[in-house]
C-alpha cells in the first residue's frame, strides 16, 4: 500500500492523506472521497503511513505536466492560497492522448507561414528579441509590434515549439484574431470567456491531439495543457485585466515571467505604455527594446481644451470638419449609461444602491437606475428617496446621453456606442467594430473599451473627455493609469493619415509635460514614487468583508493587533480602515494596506496571517492593482 498527500482541486481544503495500491507521480489527478462525495485531487507527493485509517484514492487518466506543477507551486505560497485552488486554475493533460502523439513531431517549413516584411526599426527590434530570453518591447502605438509578434511566433513553430499569446481582452480585439488566423491558420486557437463550452471542449481536444500550436487568449489561456512550450507573448502587458480580482489573486503577466525564467522559455512583454514596474525591471536587466515612431508616415496634433463641460463649440467644430472630410472620430468618456448619478437639488443626496455604497447610474432607455457593481436595478424615482423632493437632477454625462446630444447637434452623423451595455454578446461587439471599419459609423463613442488595441484606419480625430475624474482618483497609480489611457486612445487616431487628438482637461499643464513621449512620464513617475511604492517596494492588502459592519471592523482591528505584535520592522502599515467603496453586494468592506522593501518579510507576515483569513473573513491580495 502507498500513501500520498493529495490536495482537493478548486477548494480551500487543507492537504489530505490517502492510500492506494497504485503508484502515483507528483501532479497526477485522482478521484478521492470527501464526506459523501467523490472529487478530484492532485497528488503532491508520497508520505509515511499515518496513524489513522485512510480512504482510497482512485487513478484517473489526467495529470499536470512539469510546467503546470512549477507554476502551481509558485502561485500557492506567493498569492497565499491553497494548493487545490492553485492547481484548480489549470486544465490537466490526458495520458492516453499524450502518449499517442509522442514521437510524431511535424516540423513545418518556414515558408508555410506568410508574415509581412519588416522595416529597419522592426527588424532591429526582432533581432534583439531573438537574442534574449526575456524582453520588454516598448513600441509606440502604430510602430508595428504585431508584426514582430508574428515573426517570433513563426520562428517558434519552425523550431517545433508551441506558443501562448496572451492579450488582456482578446474578445474585444477581433482584428488580432483575424491576423493570427491569416498567418497561422488552423494551428491557432482563440480562448476567452465568451467562447461556448462546446467550442472550448473542441479546442481542448485539438490541443491534446497536437493540432493546436498557438493559443491566443485572455489570462486563462496560460493554464491550458499546451505541451512543448517555447514562447510566451504578453501583449498590452500594462493592462490590469491580467490581474485576477478573485482568489487566487494572481497576475498572469507576473506568473508568466516566473514560468519563463524557471523553465527557460522565451518571453516577450509588449506595450506602447508599459507598466512602471516592467519598464524599471527591463531597464535594470538590460532587456528593454525601444521601438519608436510609427509604421505609417503620419503626424498627429495634440490639442487641449480647458472646459468643465463636454461638447463645446470648439469640439463641435472639429467634429463637423471631420464629417465634412468623410473621415471618422472616436470619443472617450469614462461613464456608460445616460448619466452617472441622480442627485436631489433639495438635500444634495444622490440615489445610491441599497446594497453598495455607490451611486446608481441612469439608463433612460430602460427607465431604470442600475448599480454597475452588483447589477441591482430599480425604476427611476419621481422623488428623492431621502427627503421626498421632486427636484432630481441627472449629472455626469454617460455614453448613451452623449450620443443623444450629439445626434441632435450633428443630425447628418451616424453615431455608434462601444461600451459594456452595447456589446453584451460577441456578435454585437463584432457588428459595431465591423460597421465602424466599413465607414457605416462616423462617430464612435466609448468607454475604456475603445482604447483596446483596435486598428481604425480612417479615424483622424480622437476626443478624450472626463479624464480629470480619473486623474483625481485616490489611488497611487492614478497618474499612471490616466496617462497610459490617454496614449492608448490617442493611438487610435491617425493610424495611416494625419490625425488630431483633443484632450478636455483642467490639468493640461501637467499632461503637456509628457505628451510627446510616454517615456518622459515613466521617468517622472519613477522619481515621484522614489522608494515608497512599486517598483521600489512590495504592496499587499488584507480585504475584509462582512454583512455586519461592526463585525468587519472588529475583525480588521483584531488582525491589526496580531500584525503589530508579529510583524518585522521592514513591514510598514500604510493605513487601515474603510475601503474607498465601503459596501459592495451588501457586504461592508475594510482593508489593511501593507508595504515592504523586503520580499522575505512580506511573505513571512502574510503566511503568519493567512491561517486567520477564513475565520476573520479577509482575503490577501499580493501586488494589488486596485486599492479602492
Amino acid at each position: 500500500m502507498h500513501y500520498y498527500h493529495i490536495a482537493p482541486l478548486k477548494t480551500n481544503s487543507p492537504i489530505l492523506t490517502y492510500q492506494s495500491q497504485e503508484i502515483f507521480q507528483k501532479g497526477d489527478v485522482t478521484n478521492i472521497p470527501i464526506k459523501n462525495k467523490i472529487v478530484q485531487g492532485v497528488v503532491l507527493g508520497t508520505c509515511e503511513k499515518p496513524d489513522f485509517a485512510c480512504k482510497e484514492a482512485l487513478a484517473t487518466q489526467q495529470f499536470f505536466n512539469p510546467h503546470q506543477i512549477l507554476l502551481a507551486e509558485f502561485i500557492a505560497p506567493y498569492y497565499c492560497c491553497s494548493c487545490g485552488l492553485a492547481y484548480g486554475l489549470f486544465t490537466p493533460f490526458e495520458k492516453a492522448q499524450q502518449e499517442e502523439k509522442e514521437g510524431l513531431a511535424n516540423i513545418p517549413s518556414p515558408n508555410i507561414y506568410q508574415t509581412k516584411a519588416l522595416n529597419e526599426n522592426q527588424a532591429k527590434a526582432l533581432r534583439i528579441a531573438k537574442s534574449q530570453n526575456a524582453s520588454l518591447l516598448f513600441g509606440d502605438t502604430g510602430s508595428g509590434k504585431t508584426e514582430i509578434y508574428m515573426h517570433l511566433l513563426k520562428e517558434s513553430l519552425t523550431q517545433n515549439k508551441n506558443a501562448i499569446f496572451l492579450m488582456p481582452e482578446i474578445s474585444l480585439t477581433p482584428q488580432m484574431q483575424t491576423r493570427l488566423e491569416e498567418v497561422f491558420g488552423d494551428v491557432v486557437a482563440i480562448w476567452h470567456s465568451k467562447i461556448s463550452n462546446k467550442k472550448k471542449q473542441e479546442i481542448l481536444q485539438k490541443i491534446q491531439s497536437g493540432k493546436i500550436k498557438i493559443i491566443a487568449g485572455a489570462r486563462s489561456a496560460l493554464f491550458l495543457p499546451l505541451p512543448n512550450l517555447g514562447l510566451l507573448i504578453i501583449d498590452e502587458e500594462h493592462d490590469d485585466a491580467y490581474k485576477s480580482q478573485t482568489k487566487p489573486r494572481y497576475n498572469a503577466r507576473d506568473i508568466s515571467l516566473y514560468l519563463a525564467n524557471k523553465a527557460k522559455i522565451k518571453i516577450i512583454l509588449g506595450s506602447a505604455t508599459p507598466s512602471i514596474t516592467s519598464y524599471h525591471n527591463a531597464k535594470k536587466a538590460g532587456t528593454l527594446i525601444r521601438l519608436k515612431g510609427r509604421h505609417f508616415d503620419s503626424k498627429k496634433d495634440i490639442l487641449f481644451e480647458e472646459s468643465p463641460t463636454n461638447i463645446t463649440p470648439f469640439l463641435l467644430t472639429h467634429l463637423q470638419n471631420t464629417l465634412a472630410q468623410n473621415q471618422q472620430a472616436i470619443i472617450f468618456l469614462p461613464t456608460r449609461a445616460h448619466f452617472k448619478t441622480l442627485i436631489c437639488q433639495a438635500c444634495g443626496q444622490s440615489v445610491q444602491c441599497p446594497f453598495c455604497s455607490i451611486d446608481m447610474s441612469l439608463h433612460l432607455d430602460k427607465k431604470i437606475l442600475s448599480c454597475h457593481y452588483c447589477n441591482y436595478t430599480l425604476p427611476i424615482p419621481s422623488a428623492c428617496p431621502n427627503c421626498g423632493s421632486p427636484e432630481l437632477s441627472a449629472q455626469r454625462l454617460g455614453t448613451a446621453q452623449l450620443a443623444i446630444e450629439l445626434q441632435t447637434l450633428l443630425p447628418q452623423g451616424r453615431i455608434g456606442i462601444f461600451d459594456k451595455d452595447h456589446t453584451s454578446t460577441q456578435n454585437k461587439l463584432k457588428k459595431i467594430l465591423n460597421d465602424f471599419n466599413r465607414n457605416q459609423i462616423d462617430i464612435l463613442i466609448g468607454t475604456q473599451m475603445i482604447s483596446k488595441g483596435h486598428d481604425y484606419h480612417n479615424v483622424n480625430l480622437a476626443i478624450i473627455l472626463g479624464m480629470d475624474y480619473l486623474l483625481k482618483s485616490p489611488d497611487y497609480r492614478s497618474f499612471e493609469k490616466s496617462v497610459a489611457l490617454i496614449y492608448q486612445i490617442a493611438g487610435r487616431s491617425g493610424r495611416k493619415e494625419n490625425g488630431k487628438v483633443i484632450i478636455q482637461s483642467l490639468n493640461s499643464e501637467f499632461l503637456k509635460n509628457f505628451i510627446d513621449d510616454y517615456e518622459d512620464f515613466l521617468h517622472f513617475e519613477l522619481a515621484h514614487r522614489s522608494h515608497s511604492y512599486p517598483p521600489f517596494s512590495k504592496l499587499a492588502t488584507l480585504q475584509f468583508a462582512n454583512k455586519d459592519d461592526k463585525k468587519a471592523k472588529d475583525n480588521m482591528e483584531t488582525i491589526l493587533k496580531i500584525l503589530e505584535a508579529k510583524k518585522d520592522k521592514e513591514i510598514i502599515i500604510i493605513g487601515a480602515g474603510k475601503c474607498g467603496i465601503e459596501k459592495i453586494a451588501s457586504k461592508y468592506r475594510y482593508q489593511i494596506f501593507l508595504r515592504s522593501t523586503s520580499h522575505t518579510a512580506m511573505m513571512k507576515i502574510l503566511h503568519t496571517l493567512s491561517p486567520y483569513s477564513e475565520k476573520m473573513g479577509f482575503e490577501i491580495d499580493r501586488d494589488p492593482t486596485n486599492i479602492l
